[in-house]
């Protein structure tokens, strides 16, 4: 009986490897998802357990693992998909500001930069410096303050004054929310912004007439 569970434990091991094996060729990492199905193979679960019992497994096992590049701490590896994602979307899009559900590929972009941004006193020195090199946005709030302000801009020029239309976009931007926004904020918001906004004429109540301020 002893002899019949260590041949099945050794068989599973074998499965679990030869699986994990074919999942890397197919997808290109050791990687997979906590509740991934390899066919009827849990692999999912079956790479965790290999992670949290290192430090008992026969050195064989552990090399034949680490020649198929096997992942022993999953969030880094995590880490780096990220990382690897953001690059390719700055690359693309010439800044490191997804929207908060974008996916890039197969990998959720946004809510990896919102977690970057969340954890940003957590965040090891090295990967902070990293984030830095590509020109992270750490307080998104104010860099899109300041796109929609920059945007107002652009719009003043064109319409010559500052009455937006409640649902105007531009590009990918509610400008005319945004507006709409500021109005309702004016009481809490800086004193610097109240100043830039009424030097480019701002309107702040929908009842004034579009060219109620002058530029000063």
């Amino acid at each position: 009986m002893k002899r019949k569970s260590i041949k099945t434990h050794k068989d599973h091991w074998e499965q679990g490897f030869a699986a994990l094996s074919k999942f890397r060729r197919r997808k290109g990492h050791c990687c997979p998802p906590h509740h991934h199905m390899e066919g009827r193979f849990k692999l999912g679960r079956w790479v965790i357990t290999q992670r949290y019992r290192k430090d008992d497994i026969s050195v064989e096992r552990k090399k034949r693992l680490d020649s198929i590049c096997f992942v022993w701490n999953g969030r880094d590896f995590a880490w780096e998909r990220g990382f690897a994602a953001l690059l390719k979307f700055k690359r693309r899009e010439g800044h490191c500001c997804p929207g908060r559900r974008h996916a890039e590929g197969s990998f959720m972009l946004g809510p990896w930069v919102s977690t970057q941004r969340y954890r940003k006193d957590l965040l090891p020195l090295e990967r902070k410096q990293l984030l830095d090199a590509i020109g992270f946005v750490w307080d998104w709030p104010d860099r899109l303050w300041e796109q929609n302000f920059a945007a107002l801009l652009k719009f003043k020029q064109r319409e010559g004054h500052c009455r937006v239309p409640a649902y105007y976009r531009m590009c990918d931007l509610k400008l005319g929310y945004w507006v709409a926004t500021q109005r309702r904020n004016r009481r809490q918001m800086s004193t610097e912004r109240r100043r830039r906004l009424n030097k480019i004429g701002f309107v702040w109540s929908v009842f004034m007439r579009p060219i109620a301020y002058r530029c000063r």
